[in-house]
Order: C-alpha cells, then structure tokens, then sequence
C-alpha cells in the first residue's frame, strides 16, 4: 500500500472520527438545552404558584382585618398571616432546591455519558 493510499484512508478516518465528535456535541449541547428549559419552565411555574399563593393569604388577611374588634384580635391575625407565609416560603426554597438537585444530576448523567461515550471512541479507533 502506498504512503499516499495510507495517508488517504488517514484522513478518512480523522474526518470520520471529527464528524462523530461534532455529532455527539451537538447531542450534548440539546440534551443540555431540554434541561435548562425544562428546569426554566418549572422555576416559572413554581414563582407562580408562590405568588398566587401570597397574594390569597394576602386577600384573606385584608378580609379578615374587617372583623376584628381588638388591637390583639390584629396582632394574633398578623402572625398566623407571619407563620403561614414563613411555611409557604420555606416549602417554595425547598422545592427549588430539590429541582436544582434533579436538573443537576441530569446534568451530571448527560456529562458521564458524553465522556464514556468519548473514551470508548478513543478506544475502538485506536485498535
């Protein structure tokens, strides 16, 4: 076989090689789109849902100031409103916390994935 044959099938091979990281890449950099926008998606949703719920524990109190006939009827008000919004806001972080755990293990898996997938090309091409 000629060097130039040898050098052909060479570059065949790097440019097969190119082509399958670029490929792989590309897979990548989607599969880590679906997960920003994903996770994106679900923080919008979860911001919503805190702010309806303020806004109703913010309506109760308003109707409940109404009815109340004593300075300590208003402060006992206040801090059931207090504790009830603490609850909400502890439940809200904990939420978060527990999608940016999950976004972040995907995350991790697509990486790995990547990786062993990368090690094992390295590996077949160079038998």
């Amino acid at each position: 076989m000629s060097d130039k044959s040898k050098e052909g099938k060479m570059d065949k091979k790097v440019a097969e090689q190119v082509a399958e990281v670029t490929r792989k890449m590309v897979n990548s950099i989607a599969g880590l789109q679906k997960i920003n926008e994903r996770t994106m998606k679900e923080l919008a949703k979860q911001q919503v849902n805190a702010a309806e719920a303020f806004v109703t524990v913010s309506s109760k109190q308003i109707k409940s100031l109404g009815g109340m006939k004593s300075v300590t009827d208003v402060v006992n008000a206040q801090a059931d409103i207090v504790a009830d919004v603490g609850k909400m806001m502890v439940e809200n972080a904990r939420q978060t916390m527990e999608l940016l755990s999950r976004s972040q293990d995907e995350l991790k898996g697509l990486i790995e994935q990547d990786l062993n997938d990368i090690v094992e090309q390295v590996k077949a091409n160079t038998k």
